[in-house]
């Protein structure tokens, strides 16, 4: 259980490794994009989250042992809710661009602070919500130009950054009542049953080899996007607000549409440098609170 007040050390800790983990992520929606050319939806969900929760469960199942009823059916509900969220993220990366999907499902980042508001009936700080309202600016910038439509995968798209502002409060909520590292177990092992299912009962098997390129595709979404991601994601945000933890892990946006340029999926645009800006300037917002407060301003984890 997280205590009401963090020294900024522990705070940028966790930041840093937020850092981390959104440079892995924006990794993921190229390779995913990838992916998606040669393999059905549900099964590169399949794979992905049958990988990550074989070695997750290999890795930490003694600490399920310690989990008691309310512990389990708390992270079901976080399962539940990624196992949603990753199919409106391969439905909508299929009707769109890896970098466009990138930037819409950042937008996340100006959600959380209105959740949080209404979960904890408080509103984050002056700097947080700044923040917030400057990268979700620069992201907005950076994904629409002049004339581009809104698609049915950017709607699916927009879908995923609630979802994905859902699973930030979810998290922030669960991971400071509970053992993170069983927490990640439990929300990855269901999100996995619910996918491994849906591609089973819906989509036929896929019925031919498995190339290099497509293992190493898999290996990376699964090791590093989700075992890697997941874990540092539910430490972390023990140690970090919600809000601040959802505009670091916007740079993902940023990272992603570069990746997708320089792995040929999508074209560099002349917004990109101006709605960068931006984003930087929600970042060193956040940032500025954790070296200027002398506590974190996170949840009371007694409430």
């Amino acid at each position: 259980m997280a205590d009401k007040g963090l020294s900024k050390l522990q705070t940028l800790a966790a930041d840093g490794a937020m850092l981390l983990i959104a440079l892995v992520w924006g990794g993921g929606y190229p390779v995913t994009d990838y992916l998606l050319q040669h393999l059905s939806p549900l099964w590169v969900l399949a794979f992905r989250f049958t990988f990550s929760a074989t070695l997750l469960t290999l890795l930490f199942h003694r600490r399920l042992r310690r989990v008691d009823r309310s512990d389990l059916v708390g992270g079901a509900l976080v399962g539940l809710l990624v196992s949603v969220l990753f199919l409106c993220h391969v439905w909508g990366l299929k009707l769109s661009t890896p970098g466009k999907q990138a930037f819409i499902a950042g937008t996340n980042v100006v959600m959380v602070p209105f959740l949080f508001a209404l979960f904890y009936r408080r509103l984050p700080s002056r700097w947080a919500l700044g923040g917030a309202a400057a990268t979700t600016a620069g992201l907005l910038v950076m994904a629409f130009s002049p004339g581009m439509r809104f698609n049915a995968g950017d709607a699916l798209s927009a879908v995923m950054a609630l979802l994905i502002a859902l699973h930030f409060i979810a998290l922030g909520f669960f991971s400071r009542r509970m053992d993170p590292f069983a927490l990640t177990v439990i929300q990855i092992d269901v999100a996995c049953l619910v996918l491994a299912a849906a591609a089973l009962f819906l989509e036929p098997f896929p019925g031919f080899r498995l190339t290099p390129p497509l293992w190493g595709g898999i290996l990376f979404v699964s090791l590093g996007a989700t075992v890697l991601a997941f874990l540092v994601q539910t430490v972390a945000q023990r140690y970090t607000p919600e809000t601040h933890a959802a505009i670091l892990l916007s740079l993902e946006s940023p990272f992603g549409f570069l990746l997708a340029i320089v792995m040929g999926r999508d074209r560099w645009n002349a917004q990109f440098a101006l709605g960068g800006l931006l984003v930087l300037a929600g970042v060193l917002l956040a940032e500025w609170e954790s070296f200027s407060a002398l506590k974190s301003p996170l949840p009371d984890s007694e409430k």
